[in-house]
């Protein structure tokens, strides 16, 4: 290729490389226009590479992935590529996700972020001890790669290490998941002075986190800036201002208000949960008392005990696969005494509602109308659900909960020992199949003693 046919690729490719984070689609059109030219040289690589980026930011995994083997075809010897790929894998195949960041190493044993990505996977795998090592080695190599700590923090806080585990949790707000929000003003570190706390993460964790807002509030101002479903429920249950602007681009609350400080919720434990005794587990959320009245009346025309069930969880980006069952598992749970009321985030099939005579109240879905959920799960006598919204909305509010928990959990249901958020919720976890654990469940627990 001419020398000025090469120099014109090479800009265009710290065009696209200067546009990819603003102008993504604009940044691929550049990518494919030099592929148009370039097959299997220095050029095309680097255009793949800067592809496979923008699909894998774009999360389309797949079409990510099958660039990346593109470019590990024209250079097998580059770590990145690899390193890349196992990304690509990590929700779908963590087994082969893993061997690609072990040959990413192999390739560079510099590559602390191929370290850090094996570390989730050995996380992911029930293997926190493994995480922290690998966790400890990339930082080692790269002390600013806050994923890694992010990692560690977390199988800290999964083997209920919890100093050390919120220690490094929170050096980690704006990793993938907790995304910070600037609201012009210092963040807080322990002064005293009115506060903006904005929520992170999903309502689960909002609620979770929230419990710590009480011990805050003894020696600050509070302002909360939470996500819009929650507003209405955490108004009634605190003393301070709950703004539901979390999402939205304006913030009334500085228009109302002049804060000293900002800090993101999940920020919190690590000044107030440093101990085992530290977590109070009492419940902290208060329905709409009209609500109440109306789901009581309603619930006293049913017969038996009134058990919600919820068996589906999270989101794609959040392990859904691992978190849910199927309605068919929760057979050793139904009988004819009593009545079951899906407490499910997506809709159901009227059918699957039918076969096992459950009955259902859309318009209360976590989606949509969480102060509508929370009276209705009030006035329940308990809680089967795997793990999800749910299991916080119940705990906050005192209501008892069985949590179905994955063999491999997330660190909020730790590798041994109860829930320590909540007195009422309590975990179950997986042996087996879910059927055998809800059989075992069941077998175990005498379920009407409430």
């Amino acid at each position: 290729m001419p020398n000025g046919e090469q120099n014109m690729s090479e800009e265009l490719l710290l065009q696209a490389r200067s546009i990819i984070n603003e102008r993504p689609d604009e940044a691929l059109a550049i990518c494919n226009d030099i592929l148009n030219d370039h097959i299997d040289d220095d050029i095309a690589q680097k255009a793949l590479f800067m592809s496979g980026y923008i699909m894998m930011d774009a999360e389309r995994f797949g079409l990510a992935y099958n660039i990346y083997q593109r470019c590990a075809q024209l250079n097998p010897k580059l770590s990145s590529v690899w390193s890349n790929m196992g990304m690509c894998l990590e929700e779908y195949s963590p087994a082969k996700a893993k061997k690609c960041f072990k040959k990413a190493y192999s390739l560079d044993n510099r590559n602390a972020d191929a370290l850090a990505n094996e570390g989730l996977m050995c996380l992911q795998s029930g293997q926190p001890e493994r995480c922290i090592e690998l966790s400890q080695k990339a930082l080692i190599i790269k002390p600013e790669l806050k994923a890694a700590k992010h990692n560690m923090g977390l199988a800290q806080l999964m083997l209920r290490q919890w100093k050390e585990g919120w220690a490094n949790y929170h050096d980690t707000l704006g990793v993938k998941h907790r995304e910070g929000r600037d609201y012009g003003i210092p963040d807080w570190n322990g002064e005293t002075g009115t506060i903006v706390v904005y929520g992170e993460q999903g309502v689960g964790d909002e609620i979770m986190f929230s419990t710590c807002l009480h011990e805050l509030a003894k020696t600050n101002d509070i302002l909360l800036d939470c996500d819009a479903r929650l507003e209405r429920l955490f108004k009634r249950s605190f003393d301070f201002p709950v703004y539901g602007t979390r999402f939205k681009r304006e913030t009334p609350i500085l228009d109302d208000h002049s804060p000293d400080y900002q800090l993101a919720i999940g920020q919190l434990p690590y000044f107030y949960r440093n101990s085992e005794e530290s977590f109070t587990g009492a419940p902290h959320l208060v329905p709409d008392p009209d609500r109440v009245i109306q789901w009581e009346a309603l619930f006293k025309t049913f017969k038996g005990k009134k058990v919600g069930i919820a068996w589906r969880g999270g989101l794609k980006n959040t392990g859904e696969s691992k978190r849910s069952l199927n309605l068919d598992d929760l057979l050793p749970l139904f009988n004819d005494q009593d009545t079951f009321i899906s407490l499910e985030y997506k809709p159901v099939e009227q059918r699957d509602l039918d076969r096992y005579n459950i009955k259902s109240y859309p318009e209360t879905s976590a989606g949509g109308d969480i102060d509508a959920l929370a009276a209705l799960v009030s006035q329940l006598d308990y809680v089967v659900s795997s793990c999800t919204t749910i299991i916080y909305i119940a705990g906050a509010l005192g209501i008892p909960c069985y949590v179905l928990t994955p063999a491999c959990p997330g660190y909020r249901y730790h590798s041994e020992g109860d829930f320590p958020w909540f007195n009422s919720v309590h975990l179950v976890r997986q042996k087996g199949t879910w059927l055998k654990t809800v059989e075992g469940f069941v077998s175990d627990n005498d379920l009407h003693r409430f």
